[in-house]
């Protein structure tokens, strides 16, 4: 692993015109290498049945959302406005008593 001999940023191997270069992932400065060079920086990654996460469609489903009717949202609203009445009359009742 080679790192940029300006910021000392991860050097990776890109190729460019035919040739092989190893370019700084900050900074982007570049040096010219060899392809047997290059050909050592290849990014290998497994994963092992045991770390593998199974899930079920289930758990994968978005939850279907329930619509609610217009007499549902009427009279969710008419609550609201009469906890709002409610409210404003206790607060008007303790500002006279003080």
């Amino acid at each position: 692993m080679k790192f940029c001999p300006r910021c000392g940023g991860l050097m990776v191997p890109h190729k460019k015109q035919g040739k092989a270069f190893l370019k700084c992932t900050k900074c982007g400065y570049e040096m010219e290498t060899t392809i047997s060079v290059a050909k050592e920086y290849q990014l290998k990654t497994g994963v092992s049945a045991e770390a593998k996460v199974l899930t079920t469609s289930l758990i994968s489903e978005p939850p279907k959302r329930r619509l609610r009717r217009k007499e549902e949202y009427e009279q969710e609203r008419e609550e609201w406005y009469e906890i709002a009445l409610e409210i404003m009359q206790s607060e008007e009742a303790s500002g006279e008593e003080e």
